[in-house]
């Protein structure tokens, strides 16, 4: 193509970008259309298409962009640099490091593949690694706004708080338009325990920009409603009727479904989030998560486990806390995290990385047969220290640290191998009440979490694991710390998670909420408060609206049979539950 071709194409993308952000996707949408059958694969023409279909909210559209420019121009570190983020964005972690180091090479003195580096080292949680790249991005750019919010969040995981606000404040100084900025300077003092003046930022963001739906779900996360906030929500819903992108629109639809939650207006809670994850939803293979599931199980049985222990790590540090998302993993982190003896690190994603390494994705049938060459002595010990190294950032030697990924549920098998010593609690909740929560909670990143009979599917799939993971692993490896019991007698329960831990009671753990200390959960503000029972029987206030999800976990809700006809809810008889699962 001419470049005077070229340059046309781009500046229709730049219009149809305007006009996205002027909230007329339908005309964005038709130049975008008619832009991709004349780009003639030019570089830079798929380069400014992947950017605008990252605007539209589609990743997946905007990577096959990337990839054209890339196979077009396979010598230009800028363009690889652009793909390999968008792999981040997408999840693909392995595809993002092996462009990005690709982008490396060719371009070192590119300051966006120091950033994209930043920022991978950072979504697999090794900040340590992370800093060092982002560090190197802001000294080649010392006014990028978008590296030093970066920066800013991964010194806030290590605990290096000062030097977090810092670079924060740095941001929002350069660019008091930059929404992001602000909000993530309010996230970071949220993360920090600085609640009032966190909420007092966010707050400020809402008035500044009152059509960026992200600034309204930060403040649902970080206050409770009340009635007396109805003229700000009938604001907030006025602000649905503007133009704004879908991924804005989903983050207000969740917050003001959160709101109305808490002013107890539960049916319109339910329609507004029913919205948001319509808007949300995308295809989810649970047939492909139920072969991983499989593949664990047949790969790491009875035998094989105590065979891959005996050369496990001795280490007792390791504290996993596993189950359900919206199960109560963030209040068993904070109990122990309290003791003088505990830490949190969040949810790490290093077991999931170390379990893609072991069991071979691209066949997952012969994973009992090929799983034995990776879980030799020699690699079972890289394995174990590249955990520990991880798990370890930004702590001073405690005795416990907790990793509250719940998914690890799938790789028990593989922990025990690793970890013989480790501790493994698992959070039990009531099943509607944790799946209701899942579907309620705004998640950028769980595409199983938008449709309630999906969520009950993959609850089944969940206990089913479990199940076979207390069948196997020796007595007593698996500790059930239920959500329940938990907050209606928390001394009782708490002395006897910090026990099981292998640790000496103290009653400082009851006062969790006391700790200063960064909190990494979307449970944030529940964390800075004392345990409280109002989010057990949930499922009560919503009980008109999940019949899809009772049919989906029935076999786990016998018990409660008579109380949900209390509710206006039919529970499928034994003998179909029986032809149904089996």
């Amino acid at each position: 193509m001419k470049p005077s071709e070229i340059k046309s194409l781009i500046s229709e993308i730049q219009d149809a970008s305007q006009l996205l952000r002027n909230g007329r996707r339908g005309e964005a949408l038709l130049v975008y259309h008619d832009v991709k059958t004349r780009t003639g694969r030019s570089p830079a023409v798929e380069i400014e298409l992947g950017h605008l279909c990252e605007e539209f909210g589609d990743v997946d559209e905007a990577i096959s962009h990337y990839e054209i420019a890339v196979e077009e121009a396979p010598d230009d570190g800028a363009f690889q640099a652009t793909l390999g983020v968008a792999y981040l964005n997408a999840g693909e972690f392995e595809k993002a490091r092996a462009t990005l180091e690709r982008a490396l090479e060719l371009s070192p003195d590119i300051q966006d593949i120091q950033h994209g580096l930043g920022i991978y080292y950072m979504r697999i949680s090794d900040y340590e690694k992370g800093i060092e790249f982002l560090q190197r991005a802001c000294e080649m750019r010392p006014r990028d706004v978008n590296a030093l919010i970066h920066l800013s969040s991964a010194l806030v995981y290590l605990n290096r708080h000062e030097e977090s606000l810092k670079h924060i404040r740095r941001a929002v100084e350069l660019d008091k338009s930059n929404a992001l900025a602000q909000l993530t300077y309010s996230d970071i003092l949220a993360q920090v325990g600085d609640m009032d003046a966190a909420v007092k930022q966010v707050e400020h963001v809402v008035a500044k920009f009152p059509f960026y739906g992200g600034a309204y779900d930060h403040l649902a996360r970080l206050r409770k409603f009340t009635k007396d906030d109805a003229p700000f929500l009938k604001k907030a819903e006025k602000a649905l009727e503007k133009g704004m992108t879908p991924k804005e629109r989903t983050n207000l639809l969740f917050a003001l479904g959160k709101m109305h939650d808490d002013c107890g207006n539960f049916d319109e809670a339910f329609s507004f989030f029913e919205k948001g994850n319509l808007l949300r939803k995308k295809d989810f293979d649970l047939g492909h998560h139920r072969k991983i599931g499989k593949a664990y199980m047949s790969a790491f049985t009875r035998k094989t486990v105590e065979k891959y222990s005996s050369y496990g790590h001795e280490s007792s540090e390791p504290v996993f806390v596993v189950g359900m998302p919206r199960s109560g993993t963030t209040l068993i982190e904070r109990i122990v995290a309290s003791h003088p003896d505990g830490a949190g690190s969040g949810e790490l994603v290093e077991i999931p990385m170390i379990g893609q390494k072991v069991l071979p994705m691209s066949d997952l049938r012969k994973a009992a047969r090929l799983v034995p060459a990776e879980m030799t002595p020699a690699r079972s010990a890289e394995y174990a220290e590249q955990y520990l190294d991880i798990l370890r950032q930004g702590h001073d030697d405690p005795k416990r640290i907790v990793d509250k990924m719940p998914g690890n549920f799938q790789a028990l098998g593989l922990i025990r191998s690793l970890f013989p010593n480790a501790t493994i609690i698992h959070a039990v909740r009531h099943p509607l009440d944790t799946c209701l929560s899942c579907y309620f909670q705004n998640f950028q990143d769980v595409w199983w979490a938008n449709a309630l009979d999906v969520i009950g599917q993959v609850y089944s799939m969940y206990r089913k694991t479990m199940d076979y993971w207390q069948e196997i692993l020796p007595e007593g490896s698996i500790v059930d710390v239920h959500y329940d019991r938990l907050v209606e007698d928390p001394e009782v329960h708490a002395r006897q998670l910090i026990e099981a831990c292998g640790l000496e009671w103290d009653p400082a753990v009851l006062e969790f909420y006391r700790k200063k200390g960064v909190v990494r959960t979307a449970s944030i503000a529940q964390t800075r408060r004392k345990i409280y029972k109002s989010s057990r029987a949930r499922w009560k206030n919503y009980a008109e609206h999940i019949q899809p999800l009772v049919d989906a976990t029935a076999p786990y809700l016998e018990e409660d049979r008579e109380l949900l006809a209390e509710h206006g809810i039919e529970l499928p008889t034994a003998g179909f539950l029986k032809r149904m699962f089996g």
